[in-house]
């Protein structure tokens, strides 16, 4: 029998190391395969975990993580998002209505009885002031008449006596910033015979019908006119969305524009008793920062009525107060209200 032949024992113990990393590669393989499986089987679990997700607490009792141990108050339920714009409270008023409106838009802003006719005092004069601005050039020259006098004490005034001389620009300051009454009478007089209807009819009438034509034409439902300067009658009302209507087209005419925004002006007065006159604006709320018009009135029926315009971050506003105990708390009021918009 032919004697085995036996390996040199430092070949055998290469063929055991190969053998044993065989082995451990196959093991490592397996491993990792396994690993593999369990990551696709989470990423593909129909419930994932988030944030909001039930937690296990060491108690064994579920959690959520805004009572997980550290994110709290243990126990307290999650708090609903606050309202990321909140209501803005409306403003507190005395005026009986008020309207806020865009100027580039005409969107309503703010609203309270906008659309009830009221008396409405001086601020008819922006009415005034349009329909003259029709029909007589700023340049024109005007012979006071004794009619266009009123008595300074009983009814506001700009200054006129007769015999004076005025232009139509001039009288235009003294109606919208002292208010004057004997300015409006005078524009009444003076356009009353250019306009349409019976040559023989009472001028201030025919200036006073073309005043409702005007209004009407600018869309202020309700409005009626009976005296060109605002004072007290029978049924001369408008609601503040109209007259909201008419500043904003005062706004627009070149001529108009610079004299609502003077906080005050002279003018020159000619004829036998020249003179300068000199007017503070009536509307104090022109100290307000923004504020660059309109017009005021104050009658016992109308009480306290203000016109204004505001430069509200690139939007500018125009507002309405009518038949107000405090014209100028209500109008800081509204201003107020729109910062906080």
């Amino acid at each position: 029998m032919e004697e085995q032949r036996r390996l040199p024992p430092r070949l055998l113990g290469v063929i055991l190391l190969a053998v044993s990393i065989i082995i451990g590669s196959i093991t490592l393989w397996t491993y990792f395969g396994d690993q593999k499986a369990d990551a696709g089987t989470i990423a593909a679990s129909p419930n994932p975990v988030t944030a909001t997700s039930t937690l296990q607490s060491p108690s064994g009792l579920p959690t959520t993580a805004s009572n997980a141990p550290g994110t709290g108050n243990p126990g307290a339920s999650a708090s609903p998002a606050p309202d990321a714009s909140p209501a803005v409270p409306e403003p507190e008023l005395t005026a009986r209505s008020t309207f806020l409106m865009s100027y580039r838009t005409g969107e309503a802003l703010f609203a309270r009885n906008a659309d009830e006719p009221l008396p409405m005092a001086s601020t008819a004069k922006i009415i005034t002031a349009l329909t003259a601005i029709r029909y007589a050039r700023p340049e024109e020259v005007v012979t006071i008449a004794p009619e266009d006098v009123v008595d300074p004490v009983l009814e506001s005034s700009m200054g006129l006596q007769a015999g004076d001389t005025v232009t139509v620009h001039d009288l235009l300051v003294g109606l919208l910033l002292p208010s004057g009454n004997d300015a409006a009478r005078t524009l009444a007089r003076y356009v009353g015979p250019r306009l349409p209807g019976d040559p023989a009819a009472d001028p201030i009438d025919r200036f006073v019908t073309e005043m409702n034509s005007v209004a009407a034409g600018l869309g202020m439902t309700g409005a009626h006119f009976v005296h060109p300067a605002g004072d007290d009658g029978d049924g001369q009302v408008a609601t503040a969305h109209g007259l909201a209507l008419a500043a904003r087209t005062l706004l627009d005419q070149p001529a108009l524009l610079p004299i609502v925004a003077m906080p005050h002006a002279t003018v020159r007065i000619g004829g036998p008793n020249a003179r300068s006159l000199t007017f503070n604006n009536t509307n104090e709320l022109l100290s307000q920062e923004g504020v660059y018009g309109v017009k005021t009135g104050t009658t016992p029926a109308a009480k306290q009525c203000l016109i204004f315009a505001y430069r509200n971050h690139g939007n500018d506003v125009i507002g309405v107060i009518l038949g107000s105990d405090d014209r100028y708390a209500d109008a800081r009021a509204l201003l107020a209200f729109l910062q906080s918009r």
